[in-house]
């Protein structure tokens, strides 16, 4: 579903593609009470450490599909402070599971 790709040779546009997010519309003070895609109920906030503190966007946990808490160019200039970092995509779909390091 993700893919494993190493940032250090990306840009932010890079990464919010790679996300994938499926529409335009935005959140910005709280999640969306159900997805717009599945009806799910469990949004979680998703954080991008380096990028900003709390979450950069949301996520359905029932679908996967990713919501915008802010506009593509915003987002995008969060996600250029990430670039010289490594983040594994494949690595969200099951990060809840894992301990924290």
């Amino acid at each position: 579903m993700y893919d494993t790709v190493d940032f250090n040779l990306a840009s932010g546009k890079d990464i919010f593609n790679k996300l994938a997010f499926k529409g335009t519309k935005r959140w910005r003070k709280e999640a969306p009470e159900l997805c717009p895609y599945c009806c799910g109920d469990e949004i979680q906030g998703v954080e991008i450490l380096g990028a900003k503190d709390g979450p950069l966007f949301w996520e359905c946990s029932m679908c996967a599909e990713r919501m915008l808490r802010y506009t593509q160019t915003t987002t995008i200039k969060y996600l250029e402070k990430t670039v010289d970092l490594y983040v594994d995509l494949e690595g969200l779909a099951n990060i809840w599971e894992q301990l924290p390091n």
